[in-house]
């Protein structure tokens, strides 16, 4: 019988293609600016930035 290659239970490149692609603005279709932001008591947070907002 013909061995057929395995393939692997995740697809590497499929995922690193959705992360490298980013998100876009629903409002503008720009892409979405990701910056952490530090508040005064010294919590971070991670704020997406777009359209002004």
């Amino acid at each position: 019988m013909a061995e057929k290659k395995k393939k692997s239970k995740t697809d590497v490149s499929a995922r690193a293609e959705n992360k490298g692609k980013g998100q876009n603005c629903s409002l503008c279709g720009n892409k979405i600016d990701v910056v952490l932001a530090v508040s005064a008591t010294g919590k971070r947070k991670m704020k997406r930035l777009c359209c002004g907002n």
